[in-house]
């Protein structure tokens, strides 16, 4: 089986069969990585590169699926608003400085419901078909050595981070009306570029992720109940759309979910990428055995930290519990990144190809 056959295979009931091997994800490797070691991972290899070290460097080191963009089918204009001291910004639809931009967030500016609605009127849909129709193709020949597993922006992440956290708490326990018109607006974003990838291509795209963090290390960010209440109305409408496509939907988030699995299959996720912080791999399986499991390596303490015995025992204990069920693909949890060494992604991925074979 290639990298695309076999991600997808987790998915089906009947090719779950045929799998050869626990298949491998990354979200995607950072570029200080890349950066440090870009030289040493290509050195001596000889095999299929694409010309794109977003792609080439996570295809050698072994991963067989990374997360990835695909144009977008609206625009929105900046608009100016007041900041705390009383200068003026730009911002667009994530509420962000568009001056301000940095590797750390900074809090959102959405701080009103004219705000809002002043964004919302400078939403434009737009034609993007021959942009997305390009991106999906050159995925296509990628899928085989590493299957683009597409990405879209989700809806309570956004509005969190919309308004900053401090804000967010007051109006999400408040319940108001800029509350749940931001969930109205981020989840209209959302239709608009799903509606737009599937008119442009079809089901070609195979795979589409909703990105929406709503856990913590410990513990979702929000009780089933208000997910339920809040969120779920929307998604049901959005992955409709997506599995009348033919398309599979799943959800990242950071943290520990577990809480939300059940809404999430309620909603018509298929599986999850993340399983950040407290999540327990037998729990999981065994309460959720239909779920699609995307992640589970542990980037806070083992990969970075952890020496070789600590990162084989790590990945054979999730081979453990998880193998079995053919509803696993393994890889980080979140993204490779600087501080976790070379020689650490190698033992992770070695321990993967000497155990994850069926």
């Amino acid at each position: 089986m290639n990298a695309r056959e076999r991600f997808l295979a987790v998915f089906d009931d009947i090719n779950r069969k045929s799998l050869d091997k626990i298949p491998t994800h990354v979200q995607y490797i950072t570029e200080g990585f890349i950066s440090e070691y870009k030289h040493e991972v290509m050195q001596d290899y000889h095999g299929t590169l694409f010309n794109n070290m977003y792609f080439d460097i996570p295809h050698i080191l072994g991963f067989e699926s990374i997360f990835a963009p695909f144009p977008l089918s609206y625009k929105i204009r900046s608009i100016k608003v007041l900041d705390k001291e009383g200068n003026i910004i730009k911002i667009k639809e994530d509420g962000q400085s568009l001056k301000r931009k940095s590797d750390y967030y900074e809090g959102g500016f959405i701080d009103s419901i004219e705000i809002l609605e002043d964004l919302w009127a400078k939403l434009k849909i737009i034609d993007n078909s021959n942009n997305i129709t390009k991106s999906i193709n050159h995925f296509k020949k990628l899928a085989p050595f590493i299957f683009p597993v597409l990405i879209v922006d989700g809806i309570f992440d956004r509005v969190w981070r919309s308004m900053g956290m401090s804000l967010f708490s007051r109006n999400f326990r408040k319940n108001t009306k800029l509350y749940k018109r931001l969930i109205e607006f981020y989840a209209e974003l959302a239709r608009i570029n799903i509606e737009g990838l599937i008119n442009a291509t079809g089901d070609k795209g195979k795979v589409i992720t909703l990105l929406d963090d709503v856990a913590f290390k410990g513990r979702t960010m929000l009780s089933k109940e208000r997910w339920n209440q809040d969120f779920l109305p929307c998604y049901k409408e959005i992955l409709s759309m997506i599995l009348d496509a033919n398309l599979i939907p799943i959800i990242h988030t950071d943290g520990n979910p577990t809480e939300l699995i059940s809404s999430f299959q309620s909603a018509g996720f298929k599986g999850l990428q993340g399983w950040e912080g407290g999540a327990d791999p037998q729990y999981i399986n065994d309460h959720f055995p239909e779920f699609v499991i995307i992640g589970f390596g542990d980037v806070s303490h083992i990969l970075p930290f952890g020496d070789q015995k600590q990162i084989e025992f790590h990945v054979k204990k999730l081979i453990d519990i998880l193998k079995e069920n053919r509803h696993f693909i393994i890889g980080p949890s979140t993204v490779i990144f600087q501080k976790i060494s070379l020689k650490n992604v190698r033992i992770f991925i070695n321990t993967v190809k000497k155990y994850g074979i069926y």
